[in-house]
């Protein structure tokens, strides 16, 4: 497809380059040296290169948005919503007008309140970045564990990866951690 579009620009700007000398010669009187140069500059003027790339669709990016700032309703399937949630309110705003499938953790936010629960947290290094980790996949944000704020913001879930190795009849278990959604961004 690309090779008959070039070949219809290439004889498009061919004919307009033909009808512009014509236009020239028959309009337009000046000296020889100037006629010359003029024709040399139009005739020698690059064709439109066309390539593949500028058929294929660009891929989209995805943003992911950390769970502190989305939207706090369910979608129909039962997960919560990905999207942003507005400045002031804890719905995005497709949600502010109404949640029909219901708000996430509607009963644990409450029992949150009243009393708190403790989570023991420690420093992983997954590549090469030290994140605060727990028990429950959650990652932390670096400043709220470090200024010991009271909930601090959960900004990902990480995965644990183990490779179990037989050596002389000994069993060795090699632990790797990886988070998913801020590393496999495409």
């Amino acid at each position: 497809m690309e090779k008959r579009l070039a070949q219809k620009c290439n004889t498009y700007l061919k004919k307009f380059k033909i009808n512009i000398k014509q236009y020239i010669d028959e309009n337009i009187t000046m000296d020889e040296s100037q006629y010359t140069e003029l024709m040399q500059f139009i005739f020698d003027y690059d064709a439109i290169c066309i390539t593949k790339e500028d058929f294929t669709k660009r891929k989209r990016v995805k943003n992911i948005v950390p769970f502190h700032e989305r939207c706090c309703a369910l979608r129909a399937n039962g997960q919560q919503c990905t999207r942003r949630k507005k400045d002031s309110d804890k719905f995005c705003g497709t949600h502010i007008k109404g949640i029909p499938h219901g708000e996430i953790s509607a009963n644990d936010n409450n029992t949150a309140s009243k009393s708190n629960i403790k989570k023991e947290v420690w420093a992983q290094d997954i590549a090469g970045i030290i994140y605060y980790i727990d028990s429950e996949n959650n990652v932390y944000n670096h400043n709220d564990i470090v200024n010991n704020i009271v909930n601090p913001k959960i900004i990902a879930k990480y995965e644990k990866i183990t490779k179990t190795t037989i050596r002389n009849n000994d069993i060795h278990e090699e632990h790797s951690y990886s988070i998913p959604t801020l590393f496999n961004k495409k």
